[in-house]
Order: C-alpha cells, then sequence, then structure tokens
C-alpha cells in the first residue's frame, strides 16, 4: 500500500540501479498473480495503452513510437503511469531501443510519490507474466529452459523461471556474440545452473521444456515443428519471433487478457499477422490467464500438451509493479527525494 513517507509534494527518484536493487524475482512473481486476481475481480482501472508513431519504417533508424500506459490499483491504492519509447534500431546509435519512466501517485491524495526508470520494472513485470503462464500451463517437471533472445528480458524471464522450476539446464540462443556470451557467463554464475550459447534457435530448442521467446525480431525466429509434445512457448513477443501456425496447431493457446489481448489483435494489420501465408485467428484462442487461473478454463491437461502463452502486457502490472519497487526502496532507503513544492 503506498505511504508517504515525506511532505506532500516530495517524491523519491529511482534510478535504474536502484530498481534491480529493489527488485527481486519471487516477490515480483507474486505482486504479478496477484494482479491478474484483481483484474478478474474487477478491482483495477486501466485502459490500453495510448500510441502515439514518431518515425516511420522508413527514417534513418525505423519504426518508432511513444506510450502511455496509466492504471489505478485499487488494493495498492496507487495509481500509476508509464511512458515508454520505442525505436527500431537505436542500438545502431549506443541508444535502447526500448526506454521508459514510470510515476507512481498515491490514490488517497493524488500526489505523485516516486519517479523511477522504467524499462527495469517492464523487464521484470513483462517476465512475471510469461511464468505466470508457465506456472498454469508448463509441466512441473520442466528442466530446460530455452531463452531466445539474450537481453534484459531474457535475464528477467530466466530469474522468474528459476522461481518456479527445478532448471537443470538453459540454452542461450543469440545470433550476436556479444549479446549471447556475457549471458552465458552471467546467467550460469548466478543462478549455478548449465548453461549453454547457441546461434541456431533450431538447435536450442531441441530438448526444452520451456522456451521463451524474447527478440526484437519482425519475422519468426522458431519454427512450430520445433515445438515438441509437452513444451510450454512464452511468446512474450507475440507471433513475431515464433511462428504463428502454432497459435492454431498448439493444444492450447492462452492469452493474458481478453481487453488487452484481443484488441491487440484486432489493431494488426495482416501482414503483421502472416507467415507463409498464414494468420492468427483469434478463434483458436483457449482462454485467457484470468480464466485460468480461477478455473473456469482447464490449464494444462496433459503432459504432452503443446501449449503457448502471448500477452501484450497491462499498465495494471506496471504500477502494481512500480508499487512493489517503492515499497521495498523505502524500506532500504534507496534513491534521492527530490521537492516539487
Amino acid at each position: 500500500m503506498v505511504t508517504r513517507t515525506a511532505d506532500p509534494g516530495t517524491l523519491r527518484f529511482l534510478s535504474r540501479e536502484d530498481v534491480e536493487t529493489a527488485l527481486d524475482a519471487g516477490p515480483c512473481l507474486d505482486r504479478v498473480e496477484q494482479t491478474f486476481r484483481w483484474v478478474g475481480e474487477g478491482r483495477v482501472q486501466q485502459s490500453n495503452p495510448f500510441d502515439l508513431d514518431v518515425s516511420s519504417a522508413d527514417d534513418e533508424y525505423g519504426l518508432g513510437m511513444v506510450q502511455s500506459f496509466p492504471s489505478y490499483v485499487e488494493p495498492l491504492g496507487a495509481a500509476g503511469h508509464k511512458w515508454l519509447g520505442y525505436i527500431e534500431r537505436n542500438a545502431a546509435r549506443d541508444l535502447p531501443t526500448i526506454n521508459a519512466i514510470d510515476v507512481l501517485s498515491d490514490a488517497e491524495t493524488s500526489l505523485p510519490v516516486a519517479v523511477m526508470e522504467g524499462q527495469s520494472v517492464t523487464a521484470m513485470r513483462t517476465a512475471g507474466h510469461a511464468a505466470v503462464g508457465a506456472k498454469y500451463l508448463a509441466r512441473e517437471d520442466a528442466s530446460v529452459l530455452t531463452v531466445v533472445g539474450c537481453g534484459d528480458q531474457g535475464r528477467t524471464h530466466l530469474a522468474m523461471m528459476n522461481e518456479l522450476f527445478d532448471l537443470d539446464r538453459v540454452n542461450a540462443c543469440d545470433i550476436a556474440d556479444e549479446v549471447r556470451e556475457p549471458f552465458v557467463e552471467e546467467m550460469g554464475e548466478r543462478f549455478d545452473v548449465d548453461v549453454v550459447g547457441y546461434t541456431d534457435a533450431e538447435a536450442a530448442v531441441e530438448g526444452a521444456d520451456l522456451i521463451c521467446t524474447v527478440t526484437s525480431a519482425t519475422q519468426p525466429i522458431v519454427k512450430e515443428e520445433w515445438v515438441t509434445p509437452g513444451t510450454h512457448v512464452a511468446a512474450t513477443a507475440g507471433f513475431y519471433d515464433m511462428e504463428p501456425t502454432l497459435s492454431g496447431a498448439a493444444d492450447k493457446w492462452v492469452v493474458g487478457w481478453y481487453d488487452r489481448d484481443l484488441s491487440w489483435l484486432a489493431g494488426e494489420t495482416e501482414d503483421d499477422w502472416t507467415a507463409d501465408g498464414y494468420s492468427v485467428d483469434p478463434d483458436d484462442i483457449h482462454a485467457d490467464l484470468v480464466e485460468v487461473m480461477r478455473g473456469d478454463a482447464p490449464g494444462r491437461e496433459s503432459p504432452d500438451e503443446r501449449t503457448v502463452m502471448t500477452h501484450k502486457g497491462m499498465p495494471a502490472l506496471d504500477t502494481a509493479t512500480m508499487e512493489l519497487v517503492y515499497e521495498q526502496a523505502v524500506e532500504a532507503n534507496l534513491g534521492t527525494e527530490i521537492t516539487l513544492f
């Protein structure tokens, strides 16, 4: 619950280092799961993100936009707003492809209490909803994880899956040596697990129980035919880097929340959702995660099922996670206080 710790008009600024210090995978996973329950209970106000296009695919650094993510999470007494920016080829000028800043307000007074670096919040809450999906859709004995894309999201997805599963091996796939090699070394030491690097996606997914696709690719990298019986796929980037045929071929395709994900599907053009002549069909959706969690629809029912979850994320997950960051930061006295008036 948001608690003011200073005079009104004073807020806490949290850098990326502060956020990463404050935010652990376990508590974040619990917070994300609880937020899905609150959404299902109607205790959240949120809107689909509002997009502003700032560049086109033909511009020097490609497609770009800024997005507004507002929400109010009533059980936490917290309102929040994420302001996210994306430029497709920002890496070419040594800038992050995605950046974000989060503002957290105390709902009782409407006053802001914190401003924090938001991309690290996004990375953790995104891995959190992928992990909640895996909790209900993957085999409990899953032990081999493949991560396709070894950036920030690859790191947080591994951290989250490690909270749920007894991992014996992690296959880390990325075509960039300078990205993959540090991931292999860092993650192997951090989680005391055998992490093996791959540049070939087909080889990386062979024998995997869990597959996380977390790349910035706009064409499929992982093919449906490579996904063997019993495997769960966390298609965090949707069907951009995962072949869209899995949406209909899987035993169960689950989305995070209908109100968010169906509007996303409706807003995409046919070309965005077509691979080798196949377009995804919302009628192939088994359920949303809220329905699965409350028992209105079954999750995994047999060890041989192939399951896939996609979710574009919800503003409520950002607000609930930034409130957790603030809570932990206050306890640890992290960040810098700023006076507005």
